[in-house]
């Protein structure tokens, strides 16, 4: 019979805990390689409560015609950035691939998704004379929380290989209760 210490039962404990934690991926490692598998749905998910924010900046009064055009604007590019991400995850629930080479349709969604936060913030600033100032915080705070998505969806690597260098592995649930708190601030629960 092996006999087992009691840091070699923490630590096994510790890895079952990153493990389960990380629910939106997953790393493995051969020799020099580490490998990391993202579930699809976490990712798809995530972008949706971007758009969904997004849409609510539809749903102010009196925003000029060219808050309106950009809001559009950044809706379809994040749509075409998430139908490029599912045509590349096709049919399969999960992405796998070296830490090396993240699939450019992961990292170019996450882009858009940046640059939609960025594109609604400049409109925020330069049509900031003809929106009142709470529709101007509410624009702002669209901008900002569609941002920390983007930093949430870039995490999901971050954290996977975090965790196999024995990171904490709280982060998955501090990404649903950051997801959670964005929907809420926007009324999307």
């Amino acid at each position: 019979m092996t006999h087992l210490s009691r840091r070699a039962i923490l630590r096994g404990a510790t890895a079952l805990a990153g493990a389960s934690a990380l629910g939106a991926c997953a790393v493995s490692t051969n020799g020099n390689v580490t490998t990391i598998t993202v579930d699809v749905d976490e990712v798809v998910t995530d972008t949706n409560v971007a758009l969904a924010v997004i849409k609510t900046g539809l749903g102010f009064t009196g925003i000029p015609a060219g808050v309106v055009t950009i809001i559009n604007g950044t809706i379809g590019l994040i749509q075409t950035g998430l139908t490029s991400f599912k045509a590349t995850a096709g049919s399969s629930l999960s992405l796998t691939f070296d830490s090396t080479s993240v699939p450019a349709a992961f990292t170019s969604l996450i882009a858009d998704i940046k640059t939609a936060a960025a594109n609604i913030a400049a409109v925020a600033q330069s049509e900031g004379d003809a929106l009142s100032s709470s529709t101007a915080a509410q624009v702002s705070s669209i901008s900002s929380d569609v941002g920390n998505i983007a930093a949430i969806l870039e995490s999901i690597i971050g954290t996977a290989v975090g965790a196999r260098l024995g990171a904490a592995a709280s982060a998955q649930t501090g990404r649903l209760i950051q997801i959670d708190a964005i929907k809420a601030r926007h009324g999307l629960r």
